[in-house]
Parts: C-alpha cells; sequence; structure tokens
C-alpha cells in the first residue's frame, strides 16, 4: 500500500493548518514531514508527499523533481503540471491503483481518479489518525522535531543544492 500526499491540501487544511503554519513555505513542509515521520498516520505503508512548485526546478524530469526524505519521497511539480496533474498520473501509471491511497479534500483529484480503484482519505481522517498516534511528552516531541526538521534541511540541501 503506498499513501499519495496532497502536500499543501493538508498543510492549508482550514481546520488543521495551524499545526503547520510557520513563517516560511519550506518550515511549513518540514513541519507537515516531522509530522508524518513521529506520527505515522499511514501506518507501515509507503508515503508520497506531491507539492506544486512555481519555478521550474534544474533537477526536474518528466515534469517533476523527486528526492526522498527521511524516508518519505518528495515530489515538487514543474510549474508547468500542477500537484494535482502529477499525482493523477501517479495513479494512472501504478501497476495496482487500488493498492494506494490519495490523501486529499480536492474534489477535482477525486473526479479525476474515481474509476482507477485508488482509495481516497480526507485530509482530516489523516491528520487526526497522526494525532491519536501521538505518544511522546510535549518535550520529547519538540527535541524530535527540532532533530527532524536538521535533518530535512542537510538532506534538501545535499540533494538539490549538491552541499555536503
Amino acid at each position: 500500500m503506498e499513501y499519495i500526499i496532497d502536500g499543501y491540501n493538508v498543510i492549508k487544511n482550514d481546520k488543521y493548518s495551524h499545526l503547520f503554519e510557520d513563517k516560511t513555505l519550506e518550515k511549513s513542509r518540514n513541519k507537515l514531514f516531522n509530522f508524518v515521520y513521529s506520527n505515522h498516520p499511514q501506518g507501515e505503508n509507503n508515503i508520497t508527499i506531491v507539492f506544486d512548485c512555481r519555478n521550474k526546478n534544474p533537477y526536474e524530469f518528466d515534469g517533476y523533481s523527486a528526492g526522498t526524505v527521511i524516508g518519505m519521497r518528495i515530489i515538487f511539480s514543474d510549474g508547468q503540471l500542477r500537484a494535482d496533474d502529477v499525482i493523477v498520473e501517479l495513479v494512472e501509471n501504478a501497476e495496482n491503483p487500488a493498492d494506494m491511497t490519495i490523501v486529499t479534500n480536492d474534489k477535482g483529484i477525486k473526479r479525476r481518479i474515481g474509476g482507477s480503484g485508488a482509495k481516497t482519505k480526507s485530509v482530516e481522517d489523516f491528520i487526526i489518525k497522526g494525532l491519536k498516534n501521538i505518544k511522546k511528552t510535549d518535550n520529547i516531541s519538540k527535541m524530535a522535531e527540532k532533530d527532524n526538521v536538521e535533518q530535512i534541511n542537510k538532506e534538501f540541501l545535499k540533494k538539490w543544492l549538491n552541499k555536503k
């Protein structure tokens, strides 16, 4: 089973955006990565998080760029191809779409993948499942978040900016 997450649809969710709000989109994305990494709302399943990207990324291929951060596949669309299109393409090209769960509230995505056999899960259900999985005290969670954010930033620098 694989979970495909509509990244900005989760981060900008009206009810739970406070969990991911920060000064920059990068920090908001890092909070989402930390939430998924720490709370496993996807269970033990593989996870791909897809984001829109307004600028053409020099590392793009086939309309998007992809990398792996703390065990999660992260995809940025290239600016011409939207994240919605990337998600639909992933479902359409899957060997068995029935083994995929798409986390989004986007009705357009749900309509486009409707006949594929892929499952959908609302953003709220995904976040609530993650919140139920929290087992750490606040202090331990804050320390883990700081460590995870630093690890994520190092991996991004290494992959996309070729810095060590």
